[in-house]
C-alpha cells in the first residue's frame, strides 16, 4: 500500500492506521529524507530517519551523557538501536537516561515528518520490529502541534465539500493541550453541524475555523462525516492463504428479531446517564467480567451484522457501537477509569453545589408523561447543558479548571441564552491573559441576558481594570452599584477605580 503525501499525511496516516489497528513499517521519503515507523496493533512503537542530525550519535554527543571516546569504541554504522543496547549493556548509559534520549530521539522524527505536505509514503504490513521498546510518546500532541504548523491551504483542501457534517463526541473529552480558540469552537459544537455553519457562527473566520477543526480531528475529539481513506483492508496477522476457487461466504445476516433488539439497544446506549449504565455493569465490575460483556455487545450488534440495512439504521447503530467502544476503552484503563469515576463523584457532589446557584433563568421544558410501554426520552439541550454546568462547578471545587472551562464552554453551547452559563464561563477565561477578549463576549451577552446583575457587572469591571481600561471599568462599577447598592464588592470596586 503507498501514496503520496499531499493526499494522505502522515498525521492522517496514523489516525487510520489506530483506528484499522494495522501494523508494520510505515516508510515516508521526502527531499530525498527518509523515514521509518513501525506499528503493531494500531499502536505507535518507533519511528527513526537517515537525517544525521537526528542519529542517536548526534544526540548523545550533545547530551554529554557518553564521552567522545566511549562513543568511538562503536562503528559509526552501527544501526541506533544496536548502539543503544550496548552501551546500556556495558553501564555506559543508564536505563533511564537511554530511554529518555531514546524519547527525544523519536519524538523530534516524528515531529520533523508530521509536517510534511509532499513526498510518498509505503506501508509494508509483513514487516515487523523485533526489538521491545516501551517508548512513552506524547503522540497525541504532537499530532496537535503538527495541525497549528501545517500550510493554511493545505488544511483548506481537506474540507473541500462546505456541506460535510461535523458531529462531536457522544461523552466530552478533556484535552489539556487544547488551545482557547479550540476549546471555544469545541464549545460552539453541540449536534452534527455543517463546515459552512461552524464557520458562520464561531466568529473566527473561514482559515482559523478549518484550522481548529482539523486540529481537534485528528486530537480525536470530533468526527468527520467525509476524509480520505488510504486502506481498504484490514491488515492479516500472518500470510494469507493462496486463494482457493470456492464460493464466497455469505455474510452474515442480522438477528431474525432485528428491530425490536436494535431500537432497545439503541435507545438504551441514548439515554444511559453513564458508561457503567452504557454497558449494563456495576461500578465494581472486574477487568474479566467487563472484558466479556463488550465481546457479548460486540457479537450482537457490531456493525458489521448490519452492513444490509437501511442507511440511516446503519449509521445509528455504528454511532451507538462507537460509544460502547469507548466506554469500554475507558473503563478497562484503571488510569481512565479512576478519571472517569472521579467525574461522576464531582458530578454528585454538584448537585450539592448548584442548589447555592440562581435558578435558571430561563426554566429549562418539563419532559412530557412517559405513556405506559414506551421508552424514557433523551435528555433536552437544557437539561444536558445544566448537568455540564454543574459538572463544571464541581470541577472548580476540586481545581480542576481546565476540565471547568470545557464543561461551561459546552453548557454556554448548547443553551447561549442562560446568562449563568456565560458569565461562568466568561469569569474563567477573564483569567488567561490570552482568551480576556473571548471572556469580554461571553460577559457583554451575560449581561444582555440579565441586566440588573451586578455580579456580572463586576466581573466584567475587574476585566475592564486589568486590560488597563479604566473608563469602562468603572462605568460597569456604577451601573453594578446602581443595579444592587448592598453589593460590598462592586462599591469596593468603585472606590479603588475613583
Amino acid at each position: 500500500m503507498d501514496g503520496q503525501l499531499s493526499e494522505q499525511p502522515l498525521a492522517e496516516l496514523i489516525r487510520e492506521i489506530s483506528a484499522k489497528s494495522l501494523g508494520g513499517r510505515l516508510s515516508l521519503e521526502h527531499d530525498r529524507i527518509k523515514t521509518v515507523s513501525y506499528f503493531d496493533n494500531g499502536n505507535f512503537i518507533y519511528a527513526a530517519s537517515n537525517l544525521r542530525t537526528l542519529r542517536l550519535r548526534e544526540y548523545l554527543k550533545k547530551s554529554g551523557l557518553v564521552s567522545e571516546a566511549d562513543l568511538g569504541r562503536f562503528s559509526d554504522r552501527l544501526p541506533d538501536l544496536d548502539l543503544l543496547k550496548q552501551l546500556t549493556l556495558l553501564a555506559v548509559l543508564t536505563q533511564n537516561a537511554a530511554d529518555q534520549l531514546h524519547t527525544r530521539q523519536v519524538t523530534d522524527v516524528l515531529r520533523m515528518a508530521l509536517v510534511w505536505t509532499d513526498g510518498a509514503w509505503q506501508l509494508d504490513t509483513r514487516s515487523r520490529l523485533n526489538e521491545q521498546l516501551n517508548l512513552k510518546i506524547d503522540l497525541d500532541s504532537l499530532l496537535l502541534e503538527a495541525s497549528r504548523r501545517m500550510p493554511g491551504d493545505f488544511i483548506a483542501s481537506r474540507f473541500r465539500n462546505d456541506a460535510e457534517l461535523i458531529t462531536p463526541l457522544t461523552e466530552p473529552l478533556i484535552n489539556d493541550n487544547l488551545l482557547p480558540a479550540e476549546v471555544f469552537l469545541l464549545s460552539r459544537l453541540d449536534r452534527p453541524t455543517t463546515v459552512r455553519e461552524l464557520v458562520a457562527i464561531t466568529g473566527l473566520g473561514e482559515a482559523d475555523t478549518l484550522r481548529h477543526l482539523y486540529s481537534l480531528w485528528l486530537a480525536g475529539l470530533l468526527q468527520r462525516e467525509f476524509s480520505k481513506r488510504s486502506f481498504r483492508e484490514q491488515q492479516q496477522t500472518r500470510p494469507a492463504p493462496a486463494p482457493q476457487k470456492t464460493a464466497p461466504a455469505p455474510e452474515p445476516e442480522p438477528p431474525a428479531d432485528e428491530p425490536t433488539n436494535i431500537e432497545a439497544f439503541l435507545q438504551r446506549v441514548k439515554t444511559a446517564p453513564t458508561y457503567y449504565d452504557l454497558l449494563g455493569v456495576s461500578d465494581t465490575v472486574s477487568a474479566q467480567s467487563l472484558k466479556d460483556v463488550y465481546y457479548e455487545l460486540a457479537r450482537r450488534y457490531h456493525p458489521d451484522r448490519f452492513r444490509k440495512s437501511e442507511p440511516a439504521l446503519l449509521t445509528r447503530i455504528e454511532s451507538a457501537f462507537a460509544r460502547i467502544t469507548q466506554a469500554y476503552d475507558t473503563l478497562r484503563d484503571e488510569r481512565l477509569r479512576a478519571t472517569y469515576n472521579s467525574k461522576l463523584q464531582a458530578r454528585r457532589k454538584a448537585e450539592q453545589l448548584a442548589q447555592s446557584t440562581a435558578k435558571p433563568t430561563t426554566p429549562a421544558p418539563q419532559p412530557e408523561p412517559v405513556a405506559k410501554g414506551e421508552t424514557e426520552p433523551a435528555l433536552s439541550a437544557a437539561e444536558r447543558a445544566e448537568n455540564q454546568f454543574k459538572e463544571g462547578l464541581a470541577a472548580l471545587e476540586l481545581g480542576q479548571r481546565k476540565v471547568a472551562i470545557g464543561l461551561f464552554a459546552s453548557a454556554a453551547g448548547a443553551a447561549p441564552k442562560e446568562p449563568r452559563y456565560r458569565a461562568s464561563y466568561g469569569q474563567l477565561l477573564a483569567a488567561n491573559e490570552n482568551t480576556r477578549r473571548a471572556a469580554e463576549t461571553e460577559l457583554l451577552a451575560a449581561i444582555k441576558l440579565d441586566p440588573n446583575n451586578a455580579e456580572y457587572r463586576v466581573i466584567l469591571a475587574e476585566l475592564y481594570k486589568d486590560l488597563g481600561l479604566k473608563l469602562r471599568a468603572k462605568g460597569e462599577a456604577e451601573r453594578a452599584v446602581a443595579a444592587d447598592p448592598n453589593n460590598r464588592k462592586a462599591r469596593d470596586l468603585l472606590r479603588s477605580l475613583t
